[in-house]
């Protein structure tokens, strides 16, 4: 698998639309960007997401494109289905293509095991932990609970910082009703992880109702994230591993 690392796409998505006249459509936008990454074979731009609801590589130059409007570069008012440059996207451009080359996504054992999407995550959670100096723990058990993924603070620590939850296609009021508990015994920070669905305003659509009523008390320390999202920070912050071990000495 050679698939590009999303923070790589960036600046040839803005390179394609800009030598296309400043705007074009995503489809074209996305097989545009292809001719910049040679080791990008056609398994690799067909290969889905686990959830099966896309292909691997389109979702992965959209998600840069996303990247791209949150930092200006990308209009975010353009027309629905068409990617327009801003001017800082093209003085962003000139300043930074020179220095630009492919990168790309380093497989990873968990990618290559056809482990089940949940233990997938599990596995990526507890690595991120590691990356970051925590102490991670899969499949904890705290009575009456077995709880995905903790961290701690130190090895030796009998309580866990932050306390994670895989939801695919689960129990979600099981899943809250585990992180109330953390949050009663231990104070964890707390997160939700959701498949299926990459749309956070749909996140919490899906999730705030009962965030307002039964788990009223984790409204204001839940963080609820996608299988994207969980995924883009563990080959984010893969990619800076060496650089990372030596600022959290």
């Amino acid at each position: 698998m050679a698939i590009p690392i999303e923070k790589n796409v960036c600046l040839p998505l803005l390179k394609v639309i800009a030598d296309a006249g400043g705007e074009l459509l995503m489809a074209k936008a996305i097989r545009a960007v292809e001719k910049f990454f040679p080791s990008l074979t056609e398994d690799d731009k067909l290969e889905p997401l686990p959830s099966g609801r896309s292909k691997r590589w389109s979702n992965r130059v959209q998600w840069a494109r996303q990247r791209l409007i949150q930092e200006g570069h990308l209009d975010r008012q353009a027309p629905r289905g068409i990617w327009r440059i801003t001017q800082e996207g093209k003085e962003y451009l000139e300043r930074e293509w020179p220095n630009w080359k492919p990168r790309y996504s380093k497989e990873t054992e968990s990618d290559r095991s056809g482990l089940p999407l949940h233990e997938k995550l599990k596995n990526y959670l507890s690595q991120i932990g590691e990356i970051l100096k925590k102490y991670p723990e899969k499949e904890r058990r705290e009575t009456p609970y077995i709880y995905d993924v903790i961290w701690r603070e130190f090895a030796e620590s009998p309580r866990a910082s932050h306390v994670f939850e895989v939801q695919d296609k689960g129990n979600l009021i099981e899943a809250l009703a585990k992180l109330q508990h953390a949050r009663e015994i231990w104070g964890s920070k707390l997160f939700l992880i959701v498949t299926g669905e990459k749309d956070h305003r749909r996140l919490s659509q899906l999730v705030g109702p009962l965030l307002s009523g039964t788990f009223h008390r984790l409204s204001q320390d839940l963080i609820v994230l996608s299988q994207e999202d969980t995924e883009r920070l563990y080959e984010t912050l893969s990619e800076e591993k060496e650089l990372l071990k030596h600022l959290l000495i």
